[in-house]
């Protein structure tokens, strides 16, 4: 048996980058949920990690500092 025969299937560099792709633009879908709210896209990424996808509570409050994060969300 070859050597690449004992290791099974590894992806291929194309599969690697559409993969990556795909979960970059489906983290992209749900942080813009979190723009819908009223948090900048950047701090949409960061809410995806910490929090998932937004319940109806959940949001964005304009602060002097700027958007903050609030579990009491009514916009």
């Amino acid at each position: 048996m070859t050597d690449s025969g004992k290791r099974g299937w590894r992806p291929t560099r194309t599969q690697k980058i559409v993969a990556v792709l795909v979960v970059l633009i489906g983290w992209t879908l749900l942080a813009n949920q979190w723009a819908d709210k009223g948090c900048g896209l950047p701090q949409g990424y960061s809410l995806v990690v910490q929090h998932g996808t937004p319940d109806r509570t959940e949001g964005c409050e304009d602060e002097p500092t700027g958007p903050t994060y609030t579990d009491q969300y009514y916009g």
